[in-house]
């Protein structure tokens, strides 16, 4: 069982390392707040901490730095962080689209989400070793909750999802929602 284990951390690693190249690419220069949310190894804290100030926050924190949050239920004020990272937690909520508003509430200029690409019921979403997925979160999900994407692309081998949303001051209103006519 621990070569199974190590192979798993690699690929894992493997994956996070390769989703850091995408979104650091993606991250707005001008901001000075971010909000990580579901951070529990500190991996992109330890590569954002010397850019912005940073809030960590889990359901379930792994160390003394993140903050005890349900992203279906943040304390935060509306509009409280530039930028929002919320990576591989959706489908293991709930409530998606509470989480999804909840995100969006708390986003001043860019939310950037990540969530496994499972179209359908897939092969490799059987065969998965963890089994602790509530939902296929899709793309067209995303964006009928939040609008078209700013950005989006399907990364290591299409397998993940990753999409860039902007928020600019002159089209919030209502208390932090965008407002999309909807």
């Amino acid at each position: 069982m621990n070569l199974i284990h190590a192979i798993k951390v690699k690929l894992y690693n493997a994956i996070r390392l390769y989703r850091w190249k995408v979104i650091r690419r993606l991250l707005d220069p001008q901001g000075k707040t971010l909000l990580d949310i579901g951070c529990s190894e500190l991996f992109f804290y330890q590569r954002l901490k010397d850019r912005y100030e940073i809030t960590l926050a889990d359901c379930d924190p792994q160390h003394e730095r993140i903050q005890r949050q349900d992203v279906q239920h943040l304390e935060y004020a509306d509009r409280s962080f530039d930028i929002v990272l919320c990576q591989q937690v959706l489908e293991h909520v709930a409530d998606p689209v509470r989480a999804l508003g909840e995100l969006q509430r708390v986003t001043r200029r860019q939310l950037i989400i990540s969530v496994p690409y499972e179209p359908f019921f897939s092969l490799a979403r059987f065969c998965h070793w963890e089994k602790n997925h509530l939902w296929a979160v899709t793309p067209r999900a995303l964006e009928h909750h939040l609008g078209p994407p700013a950005s989006e692309r399907k990364i290591f081998f299409k397998r993940y999802y990753v999409g860039l949303w902007t928020f600019p001051a002159s089209s919030r209103s209502d208390g932090g929602r965008l407002t999309t006519g909807r």
